[in-house]
Parts: C-alpha cells; structure tokens; sequence
C-alpha cells in the first residue's frame, strides 16, 4: 500500500500530543513518519493559560503530578525538565511547600486535612467512632461481590466497608468531588481509583500497601519517589506548547477540517485513507498504515468513520461527562481573612454549596497573581449538580465571602466552561472498554486515546499516549 505517512493522530491535545513525541523520539534522524491533525488553531485542548494584568488563569487542570519516570523523562525532552543542560526554556516550577495543605469544610470552616496521627486524633473532621473504625481498616477482608456475580463495587461502598460513613462523608466523597467531578456512588472503585483498588487486591489493605509502598514494596519500574507537583511560569499550556515546538514542522498541522475516514484494502495490506482541508482552505489526503483517534470522546459521533465503527463506539459516546465550570477570581490580598496557606479547599456535600471546591492558585505557584493580590480558582459544576456549572459571579462571591472572608470585589476575571468535562468511569465502564477493544480487534490500525481510557489525569494521559506511540513505533519496525 502507498502511504503518505506511517501514521495519523487526530487531536492534538496533551494524549495525541504524547504520541506523536514518543514517535518523533524514536526516529530522530528520520523525516517524520506521521501527521498530527487538529482542528483548532493551537494545541493542548485543555491545557490553556491565559495571562492579564499580572494574573495567570488556567482554563483546565492547574498542575501535573509527577511520579512516573516517563513523564519526567518526557519533560527533560522538550526543555522542560530537571537535566540542565536540557532545560533551556526555566519554564517549570514546583509547589510550594504550603500546597501539601488541603482544607475540607464542615459546618461552614474550613479544617485542615490531618497530616499525622496526632492531627488524625485531633481533628474536628471525624468523630471518634469513625476514628476508630479508621484503625480497623486493615483487619477487612476483600470485597469478593464480582466473583458472586455482584457486580462492580462503587467507591462510595468501597470506602464504606473498608473505613466507614465518617470517611466516606468526611474526606472521601469531597476527595472524589475534587478529581472527578462526580458521585462517589455511581464511580467503579476499580476503574476510577485503580490504585486503591490494587492496594487492596495485592495487599489486603490500602493502609498496608501503602506502607508497603513507600518501603520500597511494588513491581512498577517507572515509579518515581517521592512524586512532585509541577506547573510553569506561562501556566500549563507551556507543556502542549514545547511538545509541539520539538516535532518536525511538517508533521504537525492545524485548524484542519476531516472530511473522509476510510479503510484501506490493498495488496493484502490495511490501512486508512483521510481526506481534510488545511488552512488554507485546500483538500488534501493522506494514506496511513495506522490511524490513532485521541479526540475528546463526546466527538467521537462527529467524525467521518465508517458506519461500522461508529456503531462500535456506542458505549464509548454514551460515557457520562458533565459539565465542570473554572471561574478565576483576584482579589487584594487584604480583602480576604482566611490565611490561604494551602492548596486549596473541598466542600463536603451536607454543606448544601454551590462550589465544588476553591484551589488556592496563587498559594500554589509564583506569578500567579500581582504583587499584594491573590487568585483563587473556583471549580462548580460535576456529576450531583450540574446546574451549578452555570453560577452567576455573585453566586461564587457570597460563597466566598461565607466561607473565605472575601468582602472585596474581583480585580480580576476568567471563566472557562466545559460541557464535557471529565469522563466518569462508572460501574458500568467495562462495557466501555470491551467496546475499545472490540472495535479496534475488528478495524485493523484504529487507536483509540484520550482520558476516558487509561486514566483522567494529565500525568495519565501522558504516560498512555507515550506508551501507544512506542508500540506503534515497534508496529512501524515490524511492518
């Protein structure tokens, strides 16, 4: 089969991003073997920045946990690492020490999560019973509801059998509110929370795996230990930004409009055929032996696949992902009586708020806010309150001012909503993945990416994006 490339990448977000590096790595002295398709005028999809007026606003996640030798390895890449004689753009910044602090509200304060034992027995967030119904966790067996044909165990049951209703109210239902967006009752604790799940598949508690853990037990090679919070002067568009600038200039191309998505049959060989204007309005086509979709998957209907595919992918574009608003606010400092010195807050659900949760930004990194002033990052929206995505400005203000002691009025202000923000991988969400799997067994070349497989997270993503790049680059070798 004559091919223009090896392979296409449709998306050019952080996962198809992660693709085309990993290919790019693996051929350094060789043209590019692929073309990166986007449909908008920049890369990144949600990782975007904005700065004004002496304050950054992320549009999307403001951070990147590092704990995966891959992803550091990536970053060291693009100058953006550690190795100085790589890091030629000084873009990356850790957290500040204070972010390690994370507050939950109860009864209208906000309390700082325990970080010891004595801050366990302290604390005003559990009661004594749930204290102690804390310490018996590692004395519960496993959940063995799927052998007996059960079913999926959600998060919300999980935590309840292994610590109890106080955690589940207390810690673990807002804890699920900050990554998911959702209802802790509807996500797959194995799905959602992987590693939870195989702390205590392996070890028969997630208070000893842990421990296990962090004396050096596990099997993962790529492990980094201990992890970092990171983001970049530029805000976290600097990543997609510095992937991008380090591939070859004709293989990534922008605001391209597909048109056709066909199979190939030829000579005994698959492959695909895709048809797209370019920006300047011109048809061109391409012929690959391997075609990656790491589009959002609520546009996966929107694309020109064939019927049969589309099919397939049902389960996929049914996936739950509701809608999560980020309004950033700044303030003068000394319009605010709460010290700010943490991470950030989560709102446990009988506080009836219309918040998810307040990240403190400018707590969190330098140059997120002028001199004098703060910015803080309101996230509304999710899976039990959808409607909240739609909060007015003096909606967040009075909740702000209740919980905060925010009197002053905004000297700055971003709004970014997304309709579909985060994929929930709910009790149902094997059927998702046999469907992938299925669809991919059956269309030879077809890869599918992107945050509802593998992982949410921008780490996640990364790590799952370089990984199919490499087995295409081993494909590519073999072919």
């Amino acid at each position: 089969m004559e091919k223009t490339a090896h392979t296409a990448i449709l998306g050019a977000g952080i996962t198809g991003l992660c693709v085309a590096h990993s290919l790019r790595t693996a051929s350094l002295d060789a043209p590019a073997s692929y073309h990166l398709i986007e449909s908008s005028d920049q890369v990144g999809g949600a990782l975007q920045s904005t700065q004004d007026m002496g304050y950054l606003a992320e549009h999307g996640p403001n951070s990147i946990l590092i704990k995966d030798q891959r992803v550091a390895q990536m970053l060291d890449d693009i100058g953006l690492g550690d190795d100085p004689s790589r890091n030629q753009l000084h873009e990356s910044l850790d957290a500040r020490e204070e972010a390690k602090k994370r507050y939950i509200v109860q009864d209208g304060q906000p309390h700082a999560m325990p970080s010891s034992l004595i801050g366990m027995l302290r604390t005003p967030l559990f009661s004594t019973r749930g204290k102690l119904r804390f310490g018996l966790e590692p004395f519960i067996g496993k959940y063995k509801g799927r052998e007996q044909g059960k079913g999926e165990e959600s998060f919300a049951d999980f935590v309840r059998r292994r610590l109890g209703p106080d955690m589940l109210a207390s810690a673990a239902g807002p804890f699920v509110s900050g990554i998911y967006a959702g209802n802790p009752e509807n996500l797959s604790v194995r799905h959602a929370f992987p590693r939870l799940w195989n702390l205590e598949h392996h070890y028969g508690s997630f208070i000893l795996g842990a421990l296990a853990l962090q004396w050096g037990g596990g099997k993962n090679p790529h492990r980094l230990a201990p992890s970092r919070m990171l983001s970049f002067r530029s805000g976290m568009h600097a990543m997609p930004s510095a992937i991008a600038k380090h591939l070859p200039k004709d293989s990534l191309k922008l605001q391209c409009q597909v048109s056709s998505i066909e199979p190939i049959h030829k000579n005994g060989k698959t492959g695909w055929s895709l048809s797209w204007t370019d920006a300047s309005g011109n048809l061109q086509t391409g012929h690959y032996r391997q075609l990656v979709i790491a589009v959002p998957h609520h546009q996966l209907p929107s694309l020109p696949l064939p019927t049969s595919v589309l099919n397939a992918l049902d389960p996929i574009t049914q996936l739950h992902a509701p809608p999560v608003t980020s309004m950033v606010l700044g303030f003068k400092r000394d319009d605010i009586t709460h010290p700010l010195d943490g991470f950030g807050m989560l709102i446990k659900q009988t506080e009836n708020s219309p918040l998810l949760g307040v990240l403190f930004s400018s707590s969190m990194f330098d140059g997120r806010a002028p001199d004098g002033h703060v910015t803080l990052t309101c996230m509304m929206g999710g899976s039990i309150h959808p409607e909240y995505a739609k909060n007015d400005e003096q909606v967040v203000l009075d909740e702000l001012n209740r919980l905060l002691g925010v009197t002053g009025s905004p000297t700055f202000r971003h709004r970014t909503t997304w309709n579909h923000a985060i994929p929930q991988y709910g009790l149902d969400y094997q059927n998702v993945l046999d469907a992938l799997e299925s669809c991919e067994s059956h269309h030879p070349g077809l890869h599918f990416a992107g945050n509802y497989r593998g992982g949410i997270s921008v780490g996640d993503c990364i790590v799952n994006g370089l990984e199919l790049g490499r087995s295409l680059t081993s494909t590519e070798n073999g072919a």
